[in-house]
């Protein structure tokens, strides 16, 4: 039977008087360092047995159906690609960001119910050039939502390091509010915060190289200032992105937002993954549209907005 995220009722649905909950939450002390920080880093949250597959699949897989969509095509030196999807089905991409262990951890760090927001995986290859300076609200804010009661969980695939391009994180920038950002062309129309004021940031807080093994993983808020370095290595970086919005925080804009209104989790089992009960491969996986600037798809990288400022200087 099928587990998808609308289905009232599955092999693993729960009941009322037992809730899914996990069986590792996250301790007060690491929700206060995410608080004041503005991200966590966690170390083996996933075990090996539970990336394994993930590692099998696109390895066996590394088209992922041509679902990819290469980002900033224009820019020099971009060997970054990425696939985006919101839909949660039964194929172990649909399960992984329902497990109990990510929900509950993504709501003690939010302080409310959540929702998925999307999940994208990211292949950086040998030669790309780095990701600039950003806060993901500036994207959700212009999709409708009025809050930043969303979050990040990254998920090392294969290992981090500088060589390869890490993700970095400015700490306590977070608490800096959104910050307005402006298209660089010189960054491949990156939209990125504006440069004098960036300066001003980088000078005063911390730069934090998050440096990780495969099943760890980083909670980052949706105002902390993120990027990667350049992939100096000769192998190519593996992640995976799961996004969160608190309910309340649904965005009110409603044209091309479809895929982020709010539906219900359905909260599944830690050991779901261990068990394999989920559809392997990703041949049922309901991936969105790879996106260009003459095919938009969702929007989630290519805006019809950032074309219209473009086309006009």
């Amino acid at each position: 039977m099928s587990i998808t995220q609308q289905s009232p009722t599955s092999s693993f649905a729960r009941e009322e008087s037992k809730p899914v909950i996990t069986s590792r939450p996250l301790s007060p002390e690491q929700i206060n360092q995410y608080h004041q920080d503005g991200f966590i880093i966690i170390p083996k949250f996933f075990d090996p047995e539970e990336i394994a597959p993930l590692q099998k699949l696109l390895a066996e897989d590394p088209e992922l159906k041509g679902s990819w969509t290469q980002r900033n095509t224009n820019k020099q030196g971009d060997n970054f690609k990425v696939s985006v999807w919101t839909e949660l089905g039964n194929t172990l991409l649909g399960v992984i960001p329902r497990i109990a262990r990510m929900v509950d951890a993504v709501e003690a760090l939010l302080g409310d119910k959540c929702y998925h927001w999307h999940s994208k995986i990211v292949k950086v290859q040998p030669g790309n050039s780095g990701l600039a300076w950003h806060q993901d609200y500036d994207y959700w804010y212009q999709d409708g939502c009025l809050f930043p009661q969303l979050l990040t969980c990254t998920i090392a695939i294969s290992s981090a390091s500088k060589e390869n391009g890490c993700l970095r994180v400015v700490k306590k920038s977070h608490l800096l509010g959104r910050v307005n950002h402006v298209i660089v062309k010189e960054k491949g129309n990156q939209n990125i915060p504006e440069s004098p004021r960036l300066e001003k940031i980088l000078e005063k807080l911390e730069v934090v190289y998050c440096e990780i093994a495969p099943g760890d993983v980083i909670f980052f808020h949706a105002n902390t200032f993120h990027g990667s370095g350049s992939n100096s290595s000769d192998g190519s970086r593996l992640l995976m992105h799961c996004s969160y919005n608190a309910v309340d925080n649904e965005p009110f804009l409603k044209k091309g937002q479809d895929h982020h209104r709010y539906r219900p989790l359905i909260k599944l089992p830690d050991s779901i993954i261990k068990e394999g009960s989920y559809d392997s491969g990703f041949q049922q996986h309901d991936f969105h549209p790879t996106e260009t600037d003459n095919s938009l798809g969702k929007g989630v990288f290519f805006r019809e907005a950032w074309a219209s400022s473009n086309s006009n200087g």
